[in-house]
C-alpha cells in the first residue's frame, strides 16, 4: 500500500508518524485491499464554529474502485479518526459488492 500525505501547510513527523499508524491500526483487516491512499490536510480559514481543521481521505482498491470521504473537526488527528471510520465501512462494502457480482475473487494474492 502507497500513502500519500500531503498538507498545505508543511507535515511535522510527529504528524506524519502518527497518521501512518493510525492507517495501518484502522484498515488492519482490509489493508490488503488498498492500492493507494491520499491523506490532504488543511485549515478552514473562515469557520463561524470552532471546527477548522479539514482531513480529505481518497483511496484507490485493487478493483480500481475509487473512495473519497472529508471531514472536518477541531483536530486534524480527530478528523482522521472520524475519516478512516467512514472509510473502513465503505471500503468493507466495496469488498461485499465486488464478491457478489464476481469482479473479486475471495483469495486474492498480491
Amino acid at each position: 500500500m502507497n500513502v500519500i500525505l500531503e498538507a498545505k501547510e508543511g507535515v511535522e513527523p510527529e504528524l506524519k508518524v502518527f497518521t501512518e499508524n493510525r492507517v495501518k491500526f484502522s484498515l488492519k483487516r482490509l489493508l490488503w485491499m488498498v492500492r493507494k491512499m491520499k491523506i490532504c490536510y488543511s485549515t478552514i480559514s473562515s469557520s463561524k464554529t470552532i471546527c477548522s481543521q479539514n482531513c480529505v481521505v481518497s483511496l484507490e482498491t485493487f478493483d480500481h474502485h475509487r473512495i473519497e470521504v472529508s471531514m472536518t473537526a477541531r483536530d486534524k488527528r480527530i478528523a482522521l479518526k472520524m475519516c478512516l471510520k467512514k472509510m473502513y465501512k465503505l471500503v468493507q462494502k466495496a469488498l461485499h459488492k465486488s464478491q457478489q457480482y464476481g469482479r473479486f475473487s475471495k483469495h486474492v494474492y498480491i
